[in-house]
């Protein structure tokens, strides 16, 4: 008989991998059935004024990696100045190689702050 597995967003709680440390603020990881932005359906939410990150718990496990690392990219663009919902023209002031570097030093900051939760994360992905 094999023992069940625990799925991505099982392990996440029981190691009580509830807080992200983005340097300049915290976030708390909140997971949740039924999750919804502007009235619509969806499987992951960053809210910069309220320091969380939501996720659905009722996702498959590949799509809940995919979904926190979506979210921690959000916090990272936030930390290298390309964050925001407006449209803006900054992307085209910079070359890709620009971008690149600040998105993943930004990548890499939050990782260094987080081993946990990305140790988990890049476990899970295995």
């Amino acid at each position: 008989m094999t023992e069940k597995k625990d799925t991505f967003l099982e392990v996440i709680q029981k190691k009580n991998l509830v807080k992200i440390n983005a340097g300049y603020r915290s976030f708390r990881l909140d997971i949740k059935r039924g999750l919804k932005e502007e009235g619509d359906k969806c499987f992951g939410v960053t809210d910069f004024d309220k320091g969380t990150i939501t996720l659905e718990r009722d996702m498959d496990p590949e799509t809940a990696r995919e979904t926190l690392l979506h979210e921690l990219t959000h916090i990272a663009l936030e930390l290298c100045g390309l964050g925001g919902e407006e449209t803006t023209d900054i992307v085209k002031e910079h070359t890709n190689e620009e971008i690149t570097t600040r998105v993943s030093r930004s990548l890499l900051l939050l990782m260094n702050l987080n081993k946990d939760i990305f140790e988990v994360l890049l476990n899970e992905c295995i």
